[in-house]
């Protein structure tokens, strides 16, 4: 089950997919539950639509394999998180995705007192255990609650210090920052919730969520770990640069160790800078980036994709960004295009908005990382409201939330080509 990329096997990564969903007021609704289909390349078919219950005003859907997770496939479990159940109680609210009938309900304001409920807060371990993080004295103390695969009470850690929490085999680890002493301390605990082990370094490090931990060691020194259980050795140290105008804007790890660090202008003319090491802590490659460039960078893999905004094109590189293929992504809907994410499994998606034949609407996008087009299909939608999608690869299916008079909806399509 969920754990932390840098310990999964390949198998694994080609299971899970990653959506993340906000919707906030629900006060205007599609203007109808009904879809136009225009296909290019295939469609979707619907397996089945689960309409929460009526008492759920906000919702927060993930079908992911990342720190925070929402996906069970041994126990072939959806959950959504946090939802209000009955009256103000908020609940674990769990969806077998085989039927897509509801399979258990833990209502934790019932049997918590001074509940506050967090976002993003739930996980999965390997042996199918959920880790729900919770609030309680109006968000100033932290929780655990372990639960089953069938929502069964396990064990309960109270009145935790800590900032993170990351899933490991059959384990987590939780991570506690001191700025005053200095410190960041990471703890393990095992499926009793005991704890196994504790290793404490500076207070500056940065889990990244492909794995990696980077320890900022003085000024420009960085210790590159494994993994949040493999700390005691570092794998590579390396030295960061300092360049005039830029700034360190993000951390991108590939599979075989590269770690790419990303540099952004600090002015207005834009462009970046990427700067590639090995896990011998040497600079392999850089290069500079059109500075009229407004990007979004996506790792998986060993490749690197990168997704121009301002000429909607992307282009994958190999870990030695060597060009693989580019696509302009431009269309009858060409404009508040975006990209929806970049799969582990080698998967492209991305949504567009725009009208077709006087309606309004979204493109769902699914394409394989070498270009080929899988599915590209039309959603009519309101002015208000637009729909999320995930492609699971392990069943060649897509989820779509989307809300239809004043009522959230998860739906599940098999992809029929």
């Amino acid at each position: 089950m969920p754990v932390l990329k840098g310990k999964i096997s390949n198998r694994f990564l080609a299971i899970f997919v990653v959506l993340t969903l906000y919707l906030g007021s629900t006060n205007q609704m599609y203007a109808e539950f009904t879809e136009l289909s225009l296909e290019e390349h295939g469609g979707l078919q619907q397996e089945w639509v689960h309409t929460l219950p009526k008492e759920f005003n906000y919702l927060n859907f993930e079908l992911g394999y990342n720190p925070q997770d929402s996906i069970n496939h041994a126990a072939q479990l959806v959950m959504l998180n946090p939802g209000t159940l009955s009256g103000n109680n908020f609940g674990l609210y769990t969806i077998n995705n085989k039927t897509g009938k509801i399979a258990w309900a833990y209502d934790i304001k019932n049997k918590v007192k001074n509940f506050y409920p967090l976002n993003h807060a739930w996980f999965y371990n390997e042996s199918g255990s959920i880790f729900y993080q919770y609030s309680t004295n109006h968000g100033k103390t932290f929780n655990i609650l372990s639960l089953d695969s069938k929502g069964k009470r396990l064990f309960e850690k109270k009145d935790l210090s800590f900032s993170n929490i990351y899933p490991y085999k059959s384990e987590i680890v939780l991570q506690q920052t001191d700025y005053l002493k200095n410190q960041s301390r990471f703890i393990t605990l095992n499926s009793k919730g005991i704890t196994t082990s504790e290793t404490v370094l500076g207070y500056k490090t940065e889990v990244l969520t492909s794995g990696y931990v980077l320890h900022f060691v003085g000024e420009n020194k960085i210790e590159v770990f494994k993994d949040v259980t493999s700390l005691k050795k570092p794998l590579f140290t390396f030295n960061s640069k300092k360049f005039g105008g830029f700034y360190v804007a993000g951390y991108h790890q590939l599979s075989g160790g590269t770690l790419i660090v990303e540099y952004a202008r600090s002015n207005s003319y834009g462009g970046q800078k990427l700067m590639a090491y090995g896990v011998n802590g040497k600079l392999k490659w850089e290069t500079v980036l059109d500075r009229n460039m407004n990007i979004s960078m996506h790792s998986t893999g060993s490749k690197l994709l990168i997704d121009n905004k301002s000429e909607h094109s992307i282009t994958l590189y190999d870990h030695n960004f060597k060009k693989l293929f580019s696509r302009a992504y431009e269309g009858e809907l060409n404009f508040n295009g975006f990209m929806s994410s970049y799969r582990n499994d080698s998967y492209i998606e991305y949504t567009s908005f725009g009208t077709i034949d006087d309606k309004w609407g979204e493109r769902y996008t699914l394409m394989k990382d070498n270009g080929d087009i899988i599915l590209s299909k039309y959603f009519v939608l309101d002015d208000v409201h637009k729909s999320n999608f995930a492609y699971d690869s392990s069943e060649n299916v897509v989820y779509r939330t989307m809300v239809s008079d004043y009522r959230y909806n998860l739906i599940k399509y098999k992809v029929t080509k």
